[in-house]
C-alpha cells in the first residue's frame, strides 16, 4: 500500500514502516469512548492511549547522541488540515 515497506518491530508484533526515520512501538493501555459514540457501535470518536515500550531512530539522524531534527525534517500537525515541516 502506498509503495511502503513493512519491517519487523523489536518489541511488538505489528511491523513498522521501513522508510520512516523514526518509529514508536506501543502497548495498548486504554481506549476511551467520547460522548458522541453511539451505544453498541464503533460510530463516533475514541481516544487511544498506549505505553511506549520501544523507539527506533535511524542512525543517520543521530549526532553526538542527540536526534538532529533539522536533518530529519519531521512533519508536525498544526491543526485541522494544516501541517508543517519542523
Amino acid at each position: 500500500l502506498g509503495g511502503l515497506t513493512a519491517t519487523a518491530s523489536n518489541f511488538v508484533r505489528p511491523p513498522r514502516v521501513k522508510e520512516s526515520p523514526a518509529a514508536l512501538e506501543c502497548r495498548h493501555w486504554k481506549t476511551i469512548e467520547l460522548p458522541d459514540v453511539k451505544p453498541g457501535t464503533d460510530s463516533g470518536h475514541f481516544v487511544v492511549i498506549g505505553e511506549v515500550i520501544g523507539i527506533y531512530i535511524d542512525d543517520e539522524f543521530i549526532e553526538d547522541g542527540i536526534v538532529n531534527t533539522g536533518t530529519m525534517q519531521p512533519i508536525a500537525r498544526m491543526g485541522y488540515m494544516e501541517y508543517a515541516v519542523v
